[in-house]
Order: C-alpha cells, then sequence, then structure tokens
C-alpha cells in the first residue's frame, strides 16, 4: 500500500533533480543579485550607479543591472524565519520566485518552477504549507488506525502470546511508516540536503517494511516449522537495505535509488496480488462446501463511518478479502495528481504533490489497518491453532 505512495515521491523529486526552466531566467539571476547586494551585504550599487551613470557609460564600465520596483524584505530576518534556517541569501532567493511569478503572470506568461519546486507562498517560514499539512494527516491517520489499535492488543494479557507475535511486523511497519512522514513533513518544512536524504532513507524502509510483511504473509512464515525462514527471510531484508543505505550514503543517485524502489515495490505488489487471491479462494471453497453459507467474521471489524462500499464488503468475508484492491485502486488513480502536474493554486498553496498527499491518507483512514487485524485474527491464527493441535497429536501417537 505505501509503496505506490513512496515511488511517485521519489519519481517526484527525481524530476526535481533535473533542474527546473525558472533557474535560468535572467530575470531571475538579476533579481537575486540585486537582493542578496542591497539586503545581505548593504552594498548600495544602485545608488553609485545612478549618480555616476552618464561618467560609467563613457568610461565603457558595465552597470549591473537594477529594478527599482523590486522591494526586499530589510534585514534582520524576523525570528521565525532564522528559526527554520532562513538566511538572507536564501531569503532573496525566495523573494525572487515570487516577484517573477507574480511578473511572468501578469505578462501572461508561463509559471516556471525553481530548484524543481512551483513557487509557494511561503507562510511561517515553511515552504509547502499543504503538503506539510498532509503529510501530518498522513502520520495522524497511521497513529490513530494503525499505532493505536495494534499497541491495545499486544499490551492486552488475555492475548495468546503467540498471536502477540503475528501483529509484530505490522507494528514495525505502521512505525517506519509514521517516521516516514514526519521526514516527509520536515522535508516539505525546509528543503535540505540532510531534510531531503533522511525522507529518502526513510521511504526506503518503508518500502522495505511493507515487502516484509507481505512477504511474510504469502509464504506463511508464522508457522513454528518454517522458523529458519522466517529468520532467513527477515536477515535478508535487513541486510537488502543496509547495503541500500551505505550505498546511498557512499554515491548519491536519484536514478538506483529510483530503481531499487521499483524492484522492491513490484515484487511487494505481486505478493499483494497473491494474498488476495488466495484468500478470496479459501473463503470461495469454504462457501461451495458449506453449499452457499456465508461467513460475516469479518463484521466486528469493520468500522461503517470508515470504509468505501459498506453494503458491498459488509456481505461476505470472501468479498472482504478484496478490499485492499479497493484501496490501492484509489491511491493508483491518485497517480494522476503527479502525472498531470500543474502550477500551484489557492493563493499558491496547493498543488498537484500536496493533494496527492491528500489521497494517500485514504487507505489508513478507511479501514486498511482494519482488514490486517481481521487477517491476522481470522486467518493467520485459526491456521496457528491447527497446527499446534496437530503437533500435539503426533506427540500423543508418539507416547502411546
Amino acid at each position: 500500500m505505501h509503496f505506490i505512495t513512496t515511488i511517485i515521491s521519489i519519481f517526484l523529486a527525481l524530476n526535481t533533480a533535473l533542474g527546473s526552466p525558472g533557474d535560468d531566467l535572467y530575470a531571475f539571476m538579476d533579481c537575486v543579485y540585486q537582493c542578496e547586494q542591497i539586503t545581505c551585504y548593504d552594498n548600495q550599487y544602485h545608488i553609485f550607479q545612478q549618480q555616476h551613470a552618464e561618467e560609467l557609460l563613457a568610461q565603457g564600465q558595465y552597470l549591473d543591472y537594477y529594478n527599482p520596483t523590486w522591494q526586499f524584505t530589510p534585514m534582520p530576518l524576523p525570528w521565525h524565519l532564522r528559526l527554520l534556517g532562513w538566511t538572507c541569501e536564501s531569503n532573496c532567493d525566495y523573494q525572487c520566485q515570487r516577484v517573477i511569478t507574480a511578473e511572468r503572470r501578469k505578462n501572461n506568461e508561463e509559471i516556471y518552477q525553481f530548484h524543481g519546486k512551483w513557487p509557494f507562498w511561503r507562510i511561517g517560514g515553511v515552504q509547502e504549507l499543504t503538503s506539510v499539512l498532509m503529510s501530518l494527516g498522513n502520520f495522524y491517520v497511521n497513529y490513530r488506525y494503525g499505532f493505536v489499535k495494534i499497541s491495545k492488543v499486544l499490551r492486552d494479557k488475555s492475548v495468546p502470546p503467540r498471536l502477540k507475535q503475528q501483529y509484530l511486523n505490522a507494528f514495525l511497519s505502521c512505525i517506519v511508516t509514521m517516521a516516514a512522514w514526519i521526514a516527509s513533513t520536515v522535508f516539505h518544512t525546509r528543503d535540505y540536503r540532510m531534510t531531503e536524504h533522511l525522507d529518502y532513507y526513510l521511504a526506503g524502509a518503508t518500502v522495505m517494511s511493507g515487502f516484509h510483511v507481505l512477504g511474510s504473509r504469502l509464504f506463511e512464515l508464522y508457522r513454528s516449522d518454517r522458523k529458519v525462514y522466517r529468520w532467513a527471510f527477515s536477515s535478508l531484508c535487513l541486510l537488502a537495505y543496509a547495503y541500500h543505505l551505505q550505498k546511498l550514503i557512499r554515491d548519491w543517485s536519484y536514478t538506483y535509488n529510483m530503481r531499487a524502489n521499483i524492484c522492491i515495490g513490484m515484487c511487494q505488489n505481486l505478493f499483494y496480488c497473491l494474498v488476495v487471491y488466495n484468500l478470496y479462494s479459501k473463503y470461495y471453497w469454504v462457501e461451495q462446501q458449506e453449499k452457499g453459507k456465508v461467513n460475516t467474521n469479518h463484521l466486528q471489524y469493520i468500522d461503517f463511518k470508515r470504509i468505501i462500499l459498506p453494503s458491498f464488503f459488509s456481505r461476505s468475508a470472501k468479498l472482504y478479502t478484496l478490499y485492499p484492491l479497493l484501496l490501492c485502486t484509489i491511491v493508483l488513480c491518485g497517480m494522476s495528481l503527479e502525472i498531470i502536474d500543474f502550477p500551484p493554486i489557492l493563493w499558491d498553496l496547493v498543488d498537484a504533490h500536496s493533494l496527492w498527499h491528500l489521497v494517500t491518507i485514504i487507505p489508513a483512514y478507511m479501514g486498511w489497518y482494519d482488514w490486517l487485524l481481521w487477517d491476522v485474527n481470522e486467518n493467520i491464527w485459526p491456521d496457528i491453532q491447527q497446527e499446534d493441535e496437530k503437533e500435539k497429536k503426533n506427540k500423543t501417537k508418539k507416547e502411546d
């Protein structure tokens, strides 16, 4: 589920790394130079030029460009900007993005990106306020409907220890996902090399943790007779992520990062489809054997206020097995927001990427973790109990 979110974010950052046409505008470069000279270096060169313009031109000296209509924030910067790491130079860059964009809009010219980002309206020192709010929204729904629910089960003393173990994979994946959304929040607040790298590292961890959860589920590594395979698979995932991390640290590459995440993500999605197929087949044959008797063991896990098409998915557990596919489809449709990227709207606060983050709130809010709880309790746990009963019977036979 989180793989699609991560890949699109990485794809957007790859485009960022390739540069933007706004960076090469002469007007933008002139504006930045003028702002820095006047506000950062207190070089009132424009006054000298105005006073001695004819003399300088006669001597063949170059006159630095000066536009008296451009107004810049005087130093020192307000405390809230300095708190978020804004300097005089970076503030000039931001101000000139806004100045040049306003001029281009006035002249009905195309709006350009600068440094791979749209010229958003900065509020309180935050570069991309809407993306920050949407990232926090993603953090909240994963915390509220994932972390809190699973923590409650893990703290419940009445839950058998072996059942609790089956929640650990999902619990760790939830923690990694929340950490990734915090990193996304920080990155959209202030775009530094460090915040960008942290965002990427945790995005990769999210993809790998999802791969581990679904791989463990598909191959039924929760079974006691597959303990060796379980440890081997977990170790393989950890080693793969450690290799990925050190490779990025030694040689930062957007292309490699994209390919690595797509490779693992494609495997993850394949696992996803196979898990759903296996569960649907299981409930289909159970209904056939019981002559159409409908299994509704999922109803106690459904919150009808937070499920899409409740009249359909509440009919039977067989249909409920398909619910993750609907959530994935919604997220896939949201990908079009990144493909048809457009300049920010609504006072330059909302762009396609922030709307994309809004779409990614849907899975966790609309019952993704509810489905996981149902799967563990109603599908994995009965398998474990049957396995334990078989082992007890075999031991009894041997003793007899």
